[in-house]
């Protein structure tokens, strides 16, 4: 239960961030923070992760949606599942951070994004980031490094 209110926490927490961001700065607002490590922006994305399905938007909503079923259904699973606590963690921040971009892309028709890196390499440095980007991009390592984790295990009690 506890990893269903994380979901639901991440995606509230987005929402209002997202919500502050697009309330209270245009969209030109770039302002460097936390000593110069972050930038602040206001950025509408209309295309999708990495600008990925520029022209074939609809399949990169469907996608999204698929795989956020999927992800879903997964968590679901695992919850009636003693342990596999990582997976759990990893899919719920996932979900969370999937369906705040899902919303807002269905909502308004664009996810706004507010974060960005001042970095050397271009396309890094031109990528706008959210909450809910990193909580998927943290859900994914999660889940990962506890499916290892639970097939080593898996593995060594067979022998």
């Amino acid at each position: 239960m506890i990893f269903l209110c994380l979901a639901a926490m991440v995606f509230a927490l987005d929402y209002v961030v997202k919500s502050y961001v697009d309330s209270h700065y245009s969209q030109d607002f770039r302002q460097e923070i936390l000593g110069g490590r972050l930038i602040l922006r206001n950025h509408h994305n209309s295309h999708g992760a990495f600008g990925l399905f520029k022209d074939k938007e609809e399949i990169g909503e469907a996608l999204s949606a698929g795989v956020l079923i999927g992800i879903s259904w997964d968590l679901l699973r695992l919850l009636f599942s003693k342990g596999r606590k990582l997976e759990k963690l990893g899919l719920g921040l996932a979900v969370g951070g999937g369906l705040s971009n899902l919303y807002d892309k269905k909502k308004k028709g664009y996810v706004n994004d507010y974060v960005s890196f001042p970095v050397k390499n271009e396309k890094v440095r031109n990528t706008v980031f959210n909450l809910s980007d990193f909580c998927i991009f943290a859900g994914a390592f999660f889940y990962l490094i506890g499916q290892i984790l639970f097939l080593s295990k898996k593995s060594e009690e067979k022998k």
